[in-house]
């Protein structure tokens, strides 16, 4: 435990050192440049978001000598002629937080780096009526995680990016291929709409593994919508949404990454490169993102089976960006591909037929959209968008070298998405209409399981969101939806009230209606190795929708002190499912080779709870978040299986507290608490006798990162980072072993004690 005890003390010290150190807001290098007047220096540099965006049209400004200057497009700025002395920098911008720097001495030509923090009221969020808005006026609560947020957790794809998030859980399930889903207030991940540049093209297939998948260069950053909320969303957005939205270059810039890990001595390789172009005018743009990762498999408790599997991945894309000033119309074109072959079980050095276990999924995704918007007027514009993925995979899923547990899957996606608005005095009136087609052909010869199915979704829907006066907005939306396996049509009304009680205070409530179709969804297509055998779920023929109704409601409270920021929150939320969907054994049949499940509609479900956030910043280098959840789950009547009447897998309580300090002159700290309380999960014979209902730990992951940035000149610099995950190895105990063990009995962390090291070079 001492031993244990060592690294995170030396954090802490060095945190409480950097603290007790005087923060310099400003990052001042020597210029080489010495143009100007005799004797006078030259005082340059960008201003910044606390996001990495530049900020134009910011007036900059020596108060000593009243020298002053505004930046352009790219946030730079030059002040010439200014006589050796003592000074400090003012700046100002429109949307951000007035900035006074530190008193500094100048004794030669310096270049500045200054970030500036925008207001509480000046987010910008798109989510919930997939127009660009304030936060402080939209009734939809939308929790942003931004690209610097990203940065700070040390994440390397999307999974990770999703941490630290009230009511937001990422769990792994399964022991062999780390199968993954994002749970939003406690329920299963089918529940909730992941969506890229707000299209829903994450398939059946996607799901399984897309977390993973998704790399960090591609994000810009991700909004979360809990709860249905807009109307412009399918039925099936009933737990919520998360939108991942890609980058959008700011500026000429490219950076290089090298992110290297060792999970309990084994080696995980993380590779990145994105780059920026935008042309003088600032018309036309280009991104350009390519990642690879390789994994070695890990044995965590010594039985010669994988619990981390071996994964290889490359993904690139391209981002292509014009606007069209003389119709006042953009233009963007998207292209990504991801590669990915991941393997977990034994032998790893033998084809998968030849090991006692293995989950060998080889994936293909091919994803291409546009989307067109066009101001026919001030008040008048629409918006075409279209995507399609085309997803395929090979598997294997079998054990004790069954040579026929090979299987193939295709499912191409496709979307479009018309939507008009109008601006009307106070409102905004949205009408459109949108088409989901989806294809899913899979084969698992050894396990009998064949699928040949197409779903579309056609979906009108008119939403209005006014503004009534300086306290009442509403957002009201009616959805009319057809999904080709429900004959009648399916009415989703949405509405969202936000109350301004205060300056600085906001009430929000939402209530919503969903469905889910009983079609195939992402658990169908993974088959989990249980006992020796698969364990597959197939659709009751007498299986009808899935229909929910749910309510949120609370406040917000955010209050600037100078640079300084409080904000606190707390929201309640209650979600009833009719009908519920639930699992039921069926009977062994050997000739299946399987356990078979049988999704039926069970009883009435409802769950409900508790949110609460806080978070302070102290100007632009010390913050401190915390969150936590408090909820039940009740089925009106006991599930077949085990007689439960609570949801599994998802424990009553949960949450995050992060600590982070930005000093560029020492080094950036960020330390982060992830709290996960005990829950219920089935665990299967195999390893152990008979069937049973688990209760499982409790575990508090403590993480934690330093960086070291390195500016040379004005826009070129490396982060140097090291890191490490789950300092006090706080994972699961339990764990089945041998052939015949459970891979779907494993929950809580998805990773033991793991330390990494690496930088990031930007030019």
């Amino acid at each position: 435990m001492r031993k244990n005890l060592k690294i995170p003390l030396l954090i802490i010290l060095i945190l409480a050192y950097s603290l007790g150190l005087t923060a310099q807001e400003i990052i001042l290098n020597p210029s080489r440049d010495q143009s100007g007047e005799a004797g006078l220096l030259r005082l340059s540099g960008q201003v910044v978001s606390y996001e990495g965006e530049p900020v134009g049209k910011a007036v900059v400004l020596i108060p000593e000598i009243q020298k002053t200057t505004e930046t352009d497009k790219n946030g730079e700025f030059e002040i010439y002629a200014v006589p050796p002395g003592r000074y400090h920098v003012e700046v100002y911008a429109e949307g951000y937080v007035d900035y006074h720097s530190d008193f500094f001495d100048l004794k030669q030509s310096m270049t500045a780096a200054i970030n500036l923090i925008k207001k509480l009221s000046e987010e910008i969020v798109v989510t919930a009526t997939q127009t660009p808005k304030l936060y402080a006026e939209v009734p939809v609560k939308t929790e942003i995680i931004t690209a610097r947020e990203i940065e700070q957790k040390g994440a390397s794809q999307l999974a990770e990016s999703l941490s630290l998030i009230t009511g937001l859980r990422v769990e792994n399930n399964c022991q062999n291929c780390n199968f993954t889903q994002v749970r939003i207030n406690g329920m299963e991940g089918k529940y909730s709409q992941i969506l890229i540049d707000s299209s829903p093209v994450f398939s059946s297939m996607i799901g399984v593994y897309g977390l993973e998948q998704i790399p960090t260069e591609m994000l810009n950053r991700i909004e979360v919508v809990k709860g249905g909320g807009s109307a412009l969303y399918g039925g099936n957005a009933v737990a919520g949404v998360i939108n991942v939205l890609t980058q959008e270059p700011k500026g000429n810039s490219t950076t290089i990454k090298l992110h290297q890990q060792s999970n309990k001595g084994e080696p995980y390789t993380n590779m990145g490169f994105r780059s920026g172009l935008v042309t003088k005018d600032g018309n036309t743009k280009a991104f350009l993102f390519a990642n690879y990762k390789g994994r070695q498999p890990v044995d965590l408790n010594g039985d010669g089976f994988s619990e981390i599997g071996r994964l290889k991945s490359t993904n690139f894309g391209l981002n292509l960006y014009n606007s069209f000033s003389g119709i006042r119309g953009r233009l963007k074109l998207g292209f990504y591909r991801i590669a990915e072959d991941r393997r977990g079980g034994d032998l790893f050095d033998l084809p998968p037929h030849e090991a006692n276990i293995a989950e060998w999924i080889n994936s293909d995704l091919l994803g291409f959209s546009s989307d067109w918007n066009h101001y026919l007027s001030d008040k008048l514009y629409y918006s075409v968008s279209f995507s399609h993925v085309h997803a395929q995979r090979d598997t294997y899923y079998g054990a004790e070298k069954d040579l026929n547990a090979y299987g193939s899957t295709e499912n191409p996606v496709t979307y479009l998405n018309t939507q008009l608005n109008y601006h009307m005095g106070s409102h905004l009136l949205s009408t459109g209409f949108q088409f989901k087609g989806e294809i899913i052909r899979d084969q698992a010869v050894a396990y009998g399981r064949e699928i040949d199915d197409n779903y579309n979704e056609f979906g009108l829907f008119a939403q209005d969101d006014v503004k009534l006066n300086k306290t009442f907005s509403l957002l009201a939306g009616l959805r009319l939806s057809k999904h080709s396996l429900i004959d009648k049509l399916i009415f989703n009304p949405r509405m969202s009230v936000l109350i301004n009680f205060l300056k600085d205070m906001s009430w929000r409530t939402t209530f919503s209606s969903g469905y889910r179709a009983p079609q195939v969804f992402d658990e169908d297509l993974h088959i989990t190795q249980v006992g020796g055998e698969g364990m597959v779920i197939e659709n009751s023929p007498e299986l009808k929708e899935e229909k929910s109704y749910s309510v949120s409601t609370g406040f917000d409270y955010g209050k600037e002190l100078g640079r300084n920021r409080f904000q606190f929150s707390v929201e309640g939320f209650y979600t009833l499912l009719t009908d519920a969907f639930v699992l039921d054994e069926k009977e062994y049949d050997p000739r299946e080779k399987a356990m078979v499940f049988e999704r039926v509609n069970g009883s009435d479900a409802k769950v409900y709870g508790i949110s609460a956030d806080i978070g302070y910043r102290l100007g632009s280098y010390l913050f401190l978040k915390a969150g936590l959840t408090l909820q039940r789950s009740r089925l009106d009547e006991p599930e077949p299986d085990f007689g439960s009447r609570g949801l599994f897998r998802t424990p009553d309580s949960y949450g995050y507290a992060s600590l982070g300090y930005q000093n560029s002159r020492i080094v950036d700290v960020n330390l982060s608490l992830e709290y996960t309380g005990k829950m219920r999960i089935p665990h299967y014979a195999g390893y152990i006798e008979e069937d049973r209902l688990e209760t499982g730990q409790t575990f508090w992951v403590l993480n934690a990162k330093l960086k070291k940035p390195f500016h040379f000149g004005q826009k070129s610099k490396i982060n140097v980072f090291l890191g490490m995950y789950n300092l006090f190895d706080s994972f699961q105990k339990d764990l089945d072993k041998g052939v015949y063990r459970d891979a779907g009995y494993v929950y809580g962390p998805s990773r033991p004690r793991s330390v990494y090291t690496g930088f990031e070079f930007s030019f």
